[in-house]
């Protein structure tokens, strides 16, 4: 059952089977008749899925940090577009727009670790409003250099430390529900559902900046962007109770070394989290996908002189992604963490790669759908499979990383699938996605196999 905390103890919420009242048993014999070593296998009616995510969201205090992370994450979905069509608007320059949004996702990639291994010594009470202070300075900033004609290194700057400045929310939320909710299918749909929040986030953040860009002016649309997150990264810090309590690491924080040893020696404090470094290229080649399909759906609009097929192939994909990650969690909440990790890499790369046995745009939108479907139990699986092993002092840091894998999978994709498109056409950016998902495959399933010949069971 799904247990919460509450006046510094574990509480049963709600249910009292395995996991809440809803879990329906297969089969008719009782538990005992089948011998100590069996137990009733649990099926997910139409009731129990739905119940699933409402049975967490009743813990106290989880439907607000959950809103509030939720506006939290805004700017991480729009912070390139945002950036893009400020620079274009003053610039004339797309190119030089997206080399300076690119130095944005530099500072992402940098800054994110520190900002979390800062959360995990210090806690997020101390460290959120420092980060919020600083984004919001760094965005006024990239503004007026913009502005005022500064010269474009000053640009790049600004906007790395704008990316420098920005704390993943997604990671700080995620560190709540464990800190909160205790038993392990719980803990899952809790991740489930914080990736149907990251997708949606994505579905509605850049075409709303992109929407008020165009209405009311580019610095209105960048503006917004930043805005939103703020206030929800405020009401996220006013939010006390679910604050996770602070884990202090004195050796990391006074000799650079961490806790953890690996192979009989101490890992420097910037070194990510034991085991977190073997998934990263999972979230990369994801990053690495997405970005080269959004470049495909692009191309394919101009070349066909048909653009409204853009935003139809990039709806689909996020339609398919919200639907997967409300039913991944449910139906994969009794799943080893590497069990998951192995069936959605595995369909991954089989199905990421069916992209480039088609050329027609309406066949390919349904396949689309299918690709959305299977990529959004990867990086459920991963994230999960990260929080199963990060040690607790530094669980904040660890949830971050994902997101880094991304971003830097992203930025080498976009590079790539430029010059393939310039060089061929844009059905040629799917091979950029082939070879991506099939590294996420053999990631995965090396990953799975490591853990099975550790723990000499069976997934």
């Amino acid at each position: 059952m799904v247990s919460f905390r509450a006046a510094g103890r574990a509480v049963p919420a709600f249910g009292s089977g395995q996991w809440g009242s809803r879990i329906v048993s297969a089969g008719s014999a009782p538990a005992s008749s089948r011998g100590p070593a069996s137990r009733p296998r649990p099926r997910l009616t139409a009731i129990r899925f739905f119940g699933s995510y409402a049975d967490i969201l009743r813990v106290p205090g989880a439907r607000g940090f959950v809103i509030a992370g939720w506006l939290g994450r805004v700017s991480r979905s729009t912070a390139g577009v945002a950036t893009i069509l400020l620079v274009a608007a003053f610039s004339g320059s797309f190119a030089l727009a997206g080399a300076v949004a690119g130095a944005t996702i530099l500072g992402i990639a940098v800054g994110g670790p520190l900002w979390a291994r800062a959360v995990d010594a210090r806690g997020q009470r101390l460290v959120l409003p420092f980060s919020l202070v600083a984004a919001a300075v760094a965005a006024a900033a990239l503004v007026t250099l913009v502005l005022a004609a500064a010269p474009v290194w000053t640009w790049f700057a600004a906007a790395f430390v704008l990316g420098a400045s920005s704390i993943d929310v997604g990671s700080l939320v995620r560190a709540r529900w464990r800190s909160v909710v205790f038993d392990e299918p719980g803990r899952h749909t809790s991740l489930a559902l914080e990736s149907v929040s990251d997708e949606l986030v994505f579905v509605i953040g850049p075409p709303t900046v992109v929407v008020v860009a165009a209405t009311a002016g580019p610095i209105s649309g960048f503006a917004a962007a930043f805005a939103v997150s703020i206030i929800g990264g405020l009401w996220l810090w006013l939010q006390r109770s679910t604050t996770p309590p602070v884990l202090h690491r004195a050796s990391s924080l006074k000799t650079g070394m961490t806790l953890g040893v690996a192979h009989g020696r101490a890992r420097p404090a910037w070194y990510p989290p034991a085991g977190v470094l073997g998934v990263l290229p999972v979230f990369a080649g994801v990053g690495a996908v997405f970005t080269a399909i959004d470049l495909a759906a692009v191309g394919i609009g101009r070349e066909t002189g048909q653009p409204w097929l853009t935003g139809i192939t990039l709806a689909v994909l996020s339609v398919g992604s919200v639907v997967a990650a409300f039913a991944f969690g449910p139906l994969s909440a009794l799943w080893r963490p590497a069990k998951r990790v192995l069936v959605s890499t595995v369909a991954y790369a089989i199905v990421v790669p069916s992209l480039l046995l088609v050329h027609d745009p309406a066949v390919l939108a349904a396949l689309v759908v299918v690709a959305g479907l299977v990529t959004t139990p990867v990086l459920i699986s991963g994230t999960s499979f990260i929080a199963s092993i990060a040690p607790e002092g530094r669980l904040t840091e660890a949830l971050t990383w994902p997101s880094i894998g991304m971003a830097a999978g992203a930025t080498v994709s976009g590079a790539v699938t430029g010059i393939v498109i310039d060089s061929g056409s844009a059905m040629d950016a799917f091979w950029v996605a082939a070879a991506a998902a099939v590294m996420v495959g053999v990631v995965g399933v090396t990953r799975a196999v490591r853990d099975r010949s550790a723990s000499s069971g069976c997934i």
